[in-house]
């Protein structure tokens, strides 16, 4: 019953967005340049929204959705972003897009630009459309400093937040620094039960968990003129801590159980990239990158005598190079070409016990050393007005050598074709469609042993694991209302080979659960995307922008033989958020409505389990004080938040054993309130 309400709440969020869309949208100004692959907006089109940085500038644009960089993704082609500062991409794929685009102030901003596949002489890295931030280049300087706190609702005490930022601009070139610490409350603190079934006899635990999470970063970034061309030079620290304390309470049949958990990360970066055009119409861009990571995991589970224990450390680096070259031969073709280089290393050491004894576990002494080379061509061809051709080729080799408990040694060749069309339907509608073939990228992480004892789960690692190969399919439309409103419909459809899941992996001592190769399988997307004013319906300044996504995948279970959908995929993600703009109160409040309908089912070799979560919110208000000062303060989740997980545990193998035990866990997550002041001065 749990999961039909889910489709029916998202089917009717659908609805409600559908018809939002089929209103007529205010057409607001658009003090900008229009042309088939560029969309030009001047700085003034945002002045309705008072904007604080360019992050609420690119929210505002419509038909646009900020993609992320990827930071697992090994190598930099595919792990980038979709928004470009200056004609370029950030140098470092680690650092957030949303945390980049917010450290620009609002009035540094010259110009937006959405820019369509067709473009001469851009290389859209496989995006259909990129969002370009143009600064200004008149001398100016600014700083920034945040203060807040945030609080849950249970009684807990505030955690602390504080961002400094300082930008100095003349000409071409700048200097910027930023400062970050934050503290927050993780939506796994929470209360609750779990109520376990083993046969005839049924038993309540209480379930008490809180996380805190910290976050420190210190950033620098330095642009200059050099040789024709700009020189852009980055650096940062990274820091990341996570600690949970869980206490599962006392019941008829066992001793309260105690787990505490720590992760600390800790990770330095540097970066180079160099832009140059000739003429006008080639484009030189050279990059490079050093990335060094450290990771520690604790974890202790104490229940009566039994005494559990997990301890993980991993190191990991990443050296990256990279020259590519675009060339726009004329207004209607253009070619690109790049080469990149990677070296990728990753030493892990995992260690289990129980009772004080050794677990014997395979991966649990890994060391990897990834040599990755990829050479990729390209070209963009407009052969009429409505008309646009991309097709490419990237061809991708890698080593990987692996010592340890699990030697091995390997190489894999893959070429990945992609061939994209864009039609334009008049003024309003675009047409995409796009073939291609992709290759999943291994996880190193997967090579290595991991332990999770609050979830009963201990993972093997698995170093015979491939990457995944996938022929993709992808049709989309994009219907503009006026200027300032936009719907995009998507579809796409995947056929994998050796799709990546759980596989049993058995040893002379015991048998564990891994990730593995499980053959075939299939995936569709359906995705609705909508940005549009709602003057029409008599809110002036109100927007509503959302994001609904469905997903349905199969394969073929290892341990059944049965079919089923890919383990961990969640078949519903969505968002809806409205805001107002309140011009004679010099504020802007609204609401965002996350989580619709997410659920997601794991499959191990000797249980199911099965998760869920309730539809979450925050409501939030911001108030301009002067031209220097800005208070914001968001409730979310204020009346707590609902979640539920259900694993099903079997008497061996779900090939061949009975259910012997169910456990249901229902928990509820406090309320969050947080405010925070910012004081910004320059320009």
């Amino acid at each position: 019953m749990t999961m039909r309400r889910e489709h029916h709440h998202a089917l009717l969020y659908a609805c409600l967005l559908a018809a939002g869309a089929c209103l007529p949208a205010a057409a607001h100004a658009q003090s900008a340049g229009d042309s088939r692959s560029r969309t030009v907006y001047a700085a003034d089109y945002f002045d309705d929204v008072a904007p604080a940085n360019a992050y609420d500038m690119v929210l505002r644009l419509p038909g646009f959705t900020i993609v992320e960089s990827d930071a697992d993704v090994r190598g930099y082609a595919g792990a980038t972003g979709n928004v470009l500062f200056d004609g370029a991409r950030p140098t470092s794929k680690r650092e957030d897009t949303a945390a980049l685009l917010k450290r620009i102030p609002a009035r540094a901003v010259a110009r937006i630009e959405l820019i369509h596949a067709g473009m001469p002489g851009i290389d859209m890295g496989g995006y259909a459309v990129l969002a370009n931030v143009v600064r200004r280049d008149d001398a100016s300087t600014e700083w920034a400093v945040e203060t807040g706190f945030s609080a849950a609702t249970d009684g807990g005490a505030p955690e602390p937040r504080a961002k400094f930022e300082y930008g100095r601009r003349r000409g071409d070139t700048a200097l910027d620094v930023s400062l970050k610490s934050v503290r927050e409350i993780d939506d796994d603190t929470s209360h609750g039960s779990i109520r376990t079934r083993e046969g005839a006899d049924t038993w309540r635990r209480s379930l008490d968990m809180r996380t805190i999470e910290g976050e420190q970063e210190a950033a620098v970034s330095w642009r200059q003129p050099l040789a024709s061309g700009r020189l852009s030079l980055t650096g940062a620290l990274r820091g990341e801590d996570a600690r949970t304390t869980t206490r599962i309470g006392a019941s008829a049949v066992d001793d309260a159980e105690r787990i505490g958990e720590r992760e600390r990360y800790r990770e330095a970066e540097v970066g180079m990239r160099f832009v140059r055009q000739f003429r006008g119409r080639t484009t030189l861009e050279a990059m490079a990158s050093v990335q060094r990571g450290w990771l520690e995991e604790r974890e202790h589970s104490q229940a009566g005598d039994d005494d559990e224990r997990f301890e993980g450390d991993t190191g990991s680096g990443e050296t990256i190079a990279r020259i590519a070259l675009t060339h726009a031969r004329s207004d209607v073709l253009s070619f690109n070409a790049a080469l990149e280089g990677a070296y990728n290393a990753l030493d892990g050491d995992s260690r289990v016990q129980e009772g004080g004894v050794d677990v014997p576990l395979p991966g649990s002494d890994v060391r990897i050393r990834e040599r990755r080379g990829e050479a990729t061509l390209g070209a963009t061809w407009n052969p009429a007005q409505d008309w646009t051709i991309e097709p490419g080729l990237r061809v991708e080799r890698s080593e990987i050598a692996q010592s340890g408990d699990s030697p091995l040694q390997r190489g894999f060749t893959y070429a990945k074709p992609r061939l994209a069309l864009r039609w334009d339907a008049g003024k309003s509608d675009q047409w995409r469609l796009s073939l291609s073939r992709e290759v999943g990228q291994l996880d190193f992480n997967d090579f290595v042993a991991s332990a999770s004892l609050d979830g009963g789960v201990v993972s093997a690692g698995n170093a015979e694991l491939e990457p995944d190969k996938t022929w993709r399919a992808t049709l989309s439309w994009e219907h503009r209302f006026g200027e300032d409103a936009a719907l995009t419909l998507g579809w796409t459809h995947d056929r994998i080979e050796d799709a990546v899941d759980r596989v049993l992996v058995v040893t002379d001592d015991d048998v564990f659960d891994a990730p593995g190769n499980i053959g075939r399988g299939r995936r569709n997307t359906l995705s609705l995307e909508l940005a549009a004013p709602l003057d029409a319906w008599g809110i002036a300044g109100g927007r509503i922008r959302s994001t609904l996504l469905w997903r349905a995948s199969r394969v073929t279970d290892p341990v059944t033989g049965r079919g089923r959908g890919i383990s961990d995929e969640e078949p519903v993600e969505g968002e809806i958020e409205f805001s107002q703009e309140l011009p004679a109160l010099r504020a802007n409040w609204g609401v965002l409505v996350e989580h619709i309908g997410e659920r997601q089912t794991k499959y191990r070799y000797d249980r199911i389990t099965r998760e869920s979560e309730a539809v979450g919110w925050t409501l939030f208000a911001e108030r301009r004080i002067g031209e220097h000062w800005r208070l914001r303060a968001e409730a979310t989740d204020l009346f707590g938040r609902s979640f539920s997980e259900r694993r099903e545990k079997y008497d061996g193998t779900r090939a061949d054993g009975a259910v012997g035990e169910v456990e249901t866990r229902r928990r509820r997550t406090p309320g969050v309130v947080s405010l925070t002041i910012r004081r910004s001065v320059g320009g």
